[in-house]
């Protein structure tokens, strides 16, 4: 029978911020276009009132993630360089000229936040808010919303691109390890092997630089399933695209408190690798209100990116 630790029972973290202050809140008035100095990705976000381009169609050439500061939202973790290639993927995402409302939020408790702006070819900008959940969509300077594909969201899509980007600046190694489901999910980092992307030095985390989670696109992962009380999992291989799904996740769990008693849901876990052999494992515990645990000891509750069906 599955061990059930004590310290899993009870998970305190900080509480992810839905929704926005003020300060996110779009700018009233004011929706002519404002031009950067030339089309070279700038070493950090414009400020808001910059970026004020309204449309997404014509050539993008750059994405910049924003970190945010501390108490006002709980950002996501997002990589600190500029997105300059694969803005091919970027296509998906789509403008719909809505006032941004009740209607085009969240329907319930998502993930965490993001603010991103992209740089176009005639130097104009624009900015992009909203939660990270695949079903969610963000929102534009003058409220209008933008959508992605639903398994990715807008998010998604960009973080699609940049591990894209990152993942054409390693050699793909020869890798002999079969995928397996953890010994134990309750210790998802013992799961965990450094590729050469391990060393990337890139991204933010609650607005202070700290190195991804996984910064590559995942290539190949593997989904375990323990029904309760057994001691022996059932398992599924994930294909690039479900993997890439799982990648994204870890990098967007939302802090929450859970206090709740132990059900017999089901536990399931899903290992992830990149193309050079970096490792990374997310366990999600529905017998527990759906707590989160990840590789780094991150805590969290729902994780959306994981088919379990």
């Amino acid at each position: 029978m599955l061990a059930v630790p004590a310290a899993a029972m009870i998970v305190a973290v900080s509480v992810a911020v839905v929704g926005c202050g003020a300060d996110d809140r779009p700018p009233s008035g004011g929706s002519a276009t404002t031009r950067a100095a030339g089309t070279a990705a700038p070493e950090q976000c414009v400020p808001s009132a910059s970026a004020s381009r309204r449309e997404l169609a014509g050539s993008a050439v750059w994405v910049l993630f924003c970190p945010g500061g501390q108490g006002r939202t709980a950002p996501a973790e997002v990589p600190s360089d500029a997105l300059t290639t694969h803005l091919d993927l970027l296509e998906g995402l789509i403008r719909a000229p809505t006032p941004w409302g009740t209607n085009s939020r969240c329907a319930e408790f998502g993930g965490r936040t993001y603010r991103l702006q992209m740089g176009f070819e005639d130097g104009s900008v624009t900015e992009i808010r909203g939660d990270t959940h695949p079903l969610c969509s963000g929102r534009t300077p003058d409220g209008s919303t933008i959508t992605g594909p639903p398994d990715l969201g807008v998010y998604g899509t960009v973080m699609t691109a940049f591990g894209q980007q990152y993942a054409d600046q390693f050699t793909t190694a020869e890798i002999d390890d079969p995928m397996t489901c953890p010994d134990n999910p309750f210790t998802p980092d013992r799961s965990d092997a450094d590729g050469a992307s391990a060393g990337l030095d890139t991204g933010f985390l609650r607005g202070a630089r700290e190195p991804m989670t996984m910064p590559l696109s995942a290539v190949r992962g593997i989904a375990c399933t323990w029904e309760y009380g057994a001691g022996t999992p059932t398992a599924r291989h994930l294909g690039p695209d479900e993997a890439e799904r799982v990648r994204i996740g870890l990098h967007a769990i939302p802090g929450g408190v859970v206090d709740c008693a132990q059900s017999r849901r089901p536990t399931h876990s899903a290992v992830v690798e990149d193309k050079t052999g970096t490792r990374r494992t997310v366990t999600i515990l529905y017998s527990q209100c759906g707590t989160v645990m990840r590789s780094d000891d991150g805590y969290g509750l729902t994780f959306p990116w994981l088919d379990t069906r």
